[in-house]
C-alpha cells in the first residue's frame, strides 16, 4: 500500500530525532530522586536553590550532563556556584544550558552517585513570579512541556522519571502546594515559613512543580483515604468552590474504569498557569478565570484528571507520541460525559470533535505522530487531542467495550509509574485483542488526514447500488462505514460495508423505497464527506 513507505520514513526519523535530542543520554543515566531548596521572596524574583541529584549510571563514565537554562543577556537565568558529591567540589561547566559535571572518579554501570547543586537567578520561564487578577503576588510552575530547565537542574525530558522532595521557603503569608504529601510545615524567623512535600512516585519533570499564593482551602473530601481538595484565591472562595466542586467523581470513575490512583492526593489548584489546565500530578493547576466564571469546568477537570493515569503514571517516553497522554485524556473525557450524561452528549461531543479535526487536516496535512515537530507546544493540536481520541474510539468500536477496556487496563498495569511508545500500546491491544492492528495503527497515526468520501447511490428493484470514492490525495484507508437507510414511513435498517479501495460499487439487498441514506448514524467513523 501507499502508506508503508510514509509509515517507515517516519519510525526512521523518529528514531533518529531520539538519538539526537535524549536517546544516548537515556542510556547513560536513570535519575532516581531529586531534592529541590527553593527560596521564594516577595521582594524579587530571583530564587536561590540547592538540587541534590541522586543518579544511577546505566554504563561507564566520566561526566554527567543535566539541563538548566544559564544566564543570559537580560539577566534571566541560573548561574551554578559549586557543585559537590560527597561533599567534595567537582569541575563543571555550565553553558548552551547544560550543565556538565565532570566526576572524580569514572563510575562503573550500576554504581549511584549524589550530586548537590547550588544555584541562583531569574528563571526566564517555568516557574512564574507574577501579579494575580487581584494585584496580589503568586508564584507557580508551568514546566511542560521542558520549561523545568529554567529553575531546576533535571534531565527535563518525559523519558526519565525520578521522586522528588521540594523543600519551599517563602514569605509566611503564602500557601505552598507542591507534588505528594506535606511532610512538615513550620514558621522561621524574618516571616520566612518552610514547607516541605515528598513525593514518592516517580515522575517526569514536565509535572514536578510548586505554587505559592493567597490560598483558602476548602471542598475538602477523600475517595478511598486519597484526600482531595481544592486551593483557590482567597477573593474566590464563593464561586472558586462552586466552580471547583468536582473534585472526587473523576477521581472515583477512572479508579474503577482503569486502575488504582497513583500518587497521595488529590488538588485542583486556581492559579496563573498558561494552560487552561496543566495535569501536574496530584495538584493539578487550573487557569485563573476557571474559579471566577460561572462556566462549568466538570469536564476540564475530567480531562486533567485523567491524565493522573495517562501522561502522569503511563508517560510518553518521547514528545512526539504526546497523543498517549492528550488523545487518552480527551477520550477518557467523553467515556466520563457517557456514564454522568448519556450517550447523545457522547456523540455530540464525537461529532464536534470530528469536525474540528477536518477543519484542523485542511491547514496542517500532518499525522498525529509527527516527528517534523521541534517546537513541543505546537504538538498541542486537533491531531493530538481531538484525532487521538478519535483513533481510541474506532479501536473501542473495532474491539467491542469489554475487549477494548480490558486492554486499556492492562496497558495501565503493565505500565504503571513508568514509560511508554506507541508500539507498546498497540502489543498490549493485540494480545487482548488476539488480532492484527498493524493497519489500524499504521493508517490512523502514522498517516495524515482522514476518508474524504464521495458517495452516490440508487435504488434498483429491491437492491440499493451504492458507489464510494476515497477522494483524499495518496492515501487509502480501510475501514467500516455504517449506513443507516431510511424508508418512506420512517422507518430504517442499519447496513455495514467494508471500504478498501480507491472506488467501489455496491449492491445491497433493501426489499422497501429508501427515502434517504444516513452515514455513520452511531457515530463510529472519523471521515468527512466532499462537499
Amino acid at each position: 500500500m501507499k502508506n508503508i513507505p510514509i509509515f517507515v520514513l517516519c519510525f526512521v526519523m523518529w528514531n533518529l530525532s531520539s538519538a539526537q535530542n535524549h536517546y544516548d543520554r537515556f542510556n547513560s543515566i536513570d535519575v532516581l530522586h531529586y531534592t529541590f531548596e527553593i527560596h521564594l521572596k516577595d521582594t524579587t524574583k530571583r530564587i536561590e536553590g540547592a538540587a541534590t541529584v541522586r543518579v544511577k549510571f546505566l554504563r561507564a563514565a566520566n561526566s554527567i550532563t543535566l539541563d538548566l537554562i544559564g544566564k543570559s543577556e537580560k539577566n534571566t537565568g541560573m548561574t551554578v556556584k559549586c557543585v559537590l558529591c560527597k561533599n567534595k567540589a567537582l569541575k563543571f561547566i555550565h553553558n548552551d544550558n547544560r550543565l556538565t559535571i565532570t566526576l572524580a572518579n569514572d563510575a562503573l554501570p550500576g554504581e549511584i552517585y549524589e550530586f548537590k547543586i547550588n544555584y541562583l537567578g531569574v528563571p526566564a520561564d517555568g516557574l512564574i513570579a507574577s501579579e494575580n487578577i487581584y494585584g496580589d503576588q503568586t508564584i507557580f510552575g508551568d514546566n511542560w512541556p521542558d520549561r523545568a530547565k529554567y529553575w531546576l537542574p533535571t534531565v527535563d525530558h518525559p523519558s526519565d522519571k525520578a521522586t522528588l522532595d521540594f523543600l519551599v521557603y517563602a514569605p509566611v503569608h503564602y500557601e505552598v502546594i507542591a507534588n505528594g504529601l506535606l511532610q512538615e510545615k513550620k514558621e522561621l524567623e524574618n516571616n520566612v515559613e518552610f514547607t516541605h512535600w515528598k513525593e514518592d512516585v516517580p515522575l517526569a519533570t514536565k509535572v514536578m512543580v510548586i505554587g505559592a499564593a493567597d490560598f483558602t482551602v476548602g471542598n475538602k473530601t477523600a475517595y478511598k483515604n486519597i484526600p482531595v481538595s481544592s486551593w483557590v484565591f482567597l477573593e474566590n472562595v464563593k464561586t472558586g468552590f462552586e466552580n471547583y466542586r468536582f473534585g472526587t467523581e473523576a477521581l472515583q470513575f477512572y479508579s474503577e474504569l482503569v486502575g488504582p490512583y497513583s500518587y497521595e492526593k488529590l488538588v485542583h489548584v486556581q492559579s496563573k498557569t498558561r494552560y487552561g489546565g496543566m495535569e501536574n500530578a496530584s495538584c493539578i493547576f487550573y487557569r485563573e478565570n476557571t474559579a471566577i466564571g460561572d462556566e462549568n469546568q466538570e469536564l476540564l477537570f475530567a480531562h486533567e484528571v485523567a491524565h493522573q493515569w495517562f501522561g502522569n503514571s503511563v508517560t510518553e517516553q518521547n514528545w512526539h507520541h504526546i497523543w498517549l497522554s492528550e488523545g487518552f485524556a480527551t477520550y477518557l473525557t467523553h467515556v466520563y460525559n457517557q456514564y454522568y450524561h448519556g450517550e447523545l452528549a457522547f456523540k455530540n461531543g464525537l461529532i464536534k470533535d470530528r469536525k474540528r479535526v477536518i477543519r484542523y487536516s485542511k491547514q496542517n496535512f500532518a499525522p498525529i505522530i509527527d516527528t517534523t515537530i521541534t517546537d513541543y507546544n505546537k504538538l498541542l493540536n486537533a491531531n493530538s487531542y481531538q484525532k487521538a481520541s478519535w483513533v481510541l474510539h474506532m479501536l473501542r468500536v473495532d474491539l467491542g467495550d469489554d475487549t477494548f477496556f480490558n486492554g486499556l487496563r492492562n496497558y495501565y498495569s503493565d505500565f504503571q509509574n513508568s514509560t511508554t511508545l506507541t508500539n507498546d500500546f498497540k502489543n498490549v491491544m493485540e494480545t487482548v485483542s488476539g488480532k492484527d492492528l498493524d493497519l489500524f495503527f499504521r493508517q490512523w497515526l502514522w498517516q495524515p488526514g482522514q476518508p474524504v468520501l464521495t458517495i452516490d447511490w440508487k435504488q434498483e428493484n429491491d437492491a440499493l447500488k451504492i458507489s464510494i470514492e476515497q477522494e483524499q490525495a495518496d492515501y487509502l484507508f480501510n475501514f467500516n462505514l455504517e449506513l443507516q437507510l431510511v424508508s418512506e414511513n420512517g422507518t430504517s435498517e442499519i447496513r455495514t460495508i467494508e471500504v478498501n479501495k480507491r472506488n467501489q460499487i455496491y449492491l445491497i439487498p433493501a426489499n422497501f423505497t429508501i427515502e434517504k441514506i444516513n452515514l455513520d448514524p452511531e457515530v463510529k467513523l472519523l471521515f468527512e464527506v466532499k462537499a
